[in-house]
C-alpha cells in the first residue's frame, strides 16, 4: 500500500494542520487503522491518490486526538474538583471519525453483500 509523505499531504492533500515533525508519525497510524479496515471489511480503492488521500485525512484527526485526549469534563471551583475523560468513549469516537475519513475516499463494505 502506498504511504502519503509530508510532500503529498501539503502539495496534493492541501493539508497544513500536522507539522511536518508530527506527520510520519500520525501517518504511520493512520495506515495501521486502514489495514486493520481492511482485514475487518472489505475495502476497495476507487481512485490512484484515494488512499495516500484517506491517510491524511485519518492523520490529521489522530493529530487532533493527540492534543486533546485525556482533557478536563469536568470542573468544580469549591474544593477543586477536576475530572478528565480517561474513559474508552473517546476512542471509540476516535474510531468511528477514521472509519468516516476513510470512507471518504474509499469504499468500505462493511456488510456481506456485494
Amino acid at each position: 500500500m502506498p504511504m502519503a509523505d509530508y510532500a503529498f499531504y501539503t502539495d496534493v492533500y492541501m493539508g497544513s494542520r500536522i507539522p511536518e515533525k508530527a506527520f510520519s508519525g500520525m501517518a504511520l497510524r493512520a495506515k495501521e487503522a486502514l489495514e486493520r479496515f481492511q482485514r475487518i471489511y472489505r475495502v476497495s480503492v476507487p481512485g490512484e491518490d484515494s488512499y495516500k488521500m484517506a491517510i491524511c485525512a485519518m492523520a490529521e484527526s489522530l493529530y487532533a486526538y493527540s492534543k486533546h485526549r485525556g482533557g478536563v469534563t469536568a470542573a468544580s471551583v469549591g474544593e477543586v474538583n477536576v475530572r478528565y475523560d480517561s474513559s474508552d468513549r473517546a476512542g471509540r469516537q476516535l474510531q468511528r471519525e477514521l472509519y468516516e475519513k476513510a470512507s471518504v475516499y474509499l469504499d468500505i463494505c462493511r456488510g456481506v453483500g456485494a
